[in-house]
């Protein structure tokens, strides 16, 4: 007699029928080619593009689907960094009950601002999204309303494993299937679709390295706390694993890795420049896994769960400028020059004839490791390449400038 498997109590084909109507079967389109990821087929699995910016609707949905008309009266409550959040408000205004959503008072201010836009009361508690937590599920006991959890309930889980459906549907060869993780919903309702059809896909999560507590769960076998997470990618800064995507993801067989910040933001800019994809930083987890671990991509076809795209604007600034540095096209020099007229229009003239775009100029006269009558100055270029960089470096020096590159984590 066949042991039941976690999964097996997740009805992932139910919320199918129930959810298809109100949430969009987002595409799965062939990703471009990155050489360094050699020639597997890779897939991108777009819900960057699902009503309100991120996969979450879709179990937010279910949930509240599955409430009687008393329970849906009195209004549900959740706790969120931001996508659960307008998850559950569009889901709430739709079957015209009230929502109270718990955010941490450090939560983007574009998710904020969206959440109250789609009817729900937004309360700001908290520095992360534990404490937001704790807040909201007080706030639910004491008035009788129900918490509508973003990972840790079948309901919800089976809400975000469609998605695994729609992939087999497209894709019933897959043969690796990656998505960023925080609290392992996400991934853990993929699992469950997947295993239900019988798939051997390979189950891969991604998560920050300052928010990594999957990777030791799967190691111990028990869900592990971490510390406070430190991550820009909100939707993954979650402090562990919940019981049940655990539960399902170990028995799955499923893996985990570990990414860098920065090779999370350059993910995101590779998206956006190479594959016109907007990715939050939860959402280009799954395209950094690959960068940092390039062998997840060989023996495809594999499928890049693009979570979300719900990117606060001051982040996108931020992610362009790293994804630029790390694909060197910004050259930031330093160099001595003497205090006399004409020094500074000769030393620009150097990146002019180099055909480098000159994007800043720090030009010091007080420095105190300087001596008088020599005057210092930061130049930041736009080059086409790395190697247009150091041609431009090496022509600076060719003319006498003692010039050196300065890294841009020192700026």
């Amino acid at each position: 007699m066949r042991e039941d498997s976690p999964w097996d109590a997740i009805d992932v084909d139910g919320a199918r029928s129930r959810i298809a109507s109100e949430v969009i079967r987002t595409p799965l389109l062939r990703a471009p080619s990155w050489p360094e990821l050699g020639d597997a087929p890779l897939y991108l699995k777009l819900e960057n593009l699902q009503r309100t910016g991120a996969f979450k609707l879709r179990g937010a949905l279910n949930k509240i689907a599955l409430l009687d008309t008393e329970t849906r009266r009195r209004g549900v409550v959740a706790a969120s960094a931001g996508n659960h959040a307008q998850g559950v408000a569009w889901a709430a205004r739709h079957f015209g009950i009230p929502a109270t959503i718990v955010m941490g008072t450090h939560a983007s201010p574009l998710k904020v601002s969206a959440t109250r836009a789609l009817g729900a009361e937004v309360i700001l508690s908290g520095a992360d999204y534990d404490d937001a937590y704790e807040h909201a599920v007080s706030l639910a006991t004491k008035e009788n309303r129900t918490f509508v959890h973003p990972y840790d309930d079948p309901a919800v889980v089976a809400g975000q494993g469609t998605i695994g459906l729609e992939i087999l549907d497209e894709l019933p060869d897959v043969r690796r299937i990656v998505a960023g993780v925080g609290g392992g919903g996400l991934l853990a309702g993929i699992a469950s679709a997947v295993r239900q059809r019988g798939s051997t896909a390979e189950i891969v999560g991604i998560q920050p390295a300052g928010a990594s507590t999957l990777l030791p769960s799967l190691t111990q076998g028990r869900v592990v706390i971490g510390p406070r997470p430190v991550t820009f990618a909100d939707g993954l800064a979650t402090r562990h694993i919940g019981d049940l995507p655990f539960r399902i993801l170990a028995a799955a067989g499923a893996i985990a890795r570990t990414v860098d910040e920065r090779t999370i933001a350059r993910a995101a800019f590779l998206l956006l420049e190479q594959a016109k994809v907007l990715a939050e930083g939860a959402g280009a987890a799954s395209f950094a896994g690959l960068l940092e671990h390039p062998e997840l991509a060989r023996d495809g076809p594999t499928v890049l769960v693009v979570s979300g795209g719900n990117l606060d604007p001051f982040v996108l600034d931020r992610i362009l400028f790293i994804g630029l540095a790390s694909e060197g096209r910004l050259l930031r020099l330093a160099s001595s020059l003497h205090d006399v007229p004409g020094q500074l229009a000769d030393f620009l003239l150097v990146a002019s004839e180099a055909q480098a775009n000159v994007r800043q100029i720090r030009h010091g006269r007080e420095s105190p490791d300087r001596p008088p009558g020599e005057v210092s100055v930061e130049l930041d270029l736009e080059v086409r390449d790395a190697a247009h960089g150091s041609e431009v470096l090496r022509q600076y020096r060719a003319k006498g400038w003692p010039a050196i590159e300065v890294p841009h984590d020192r700026a």
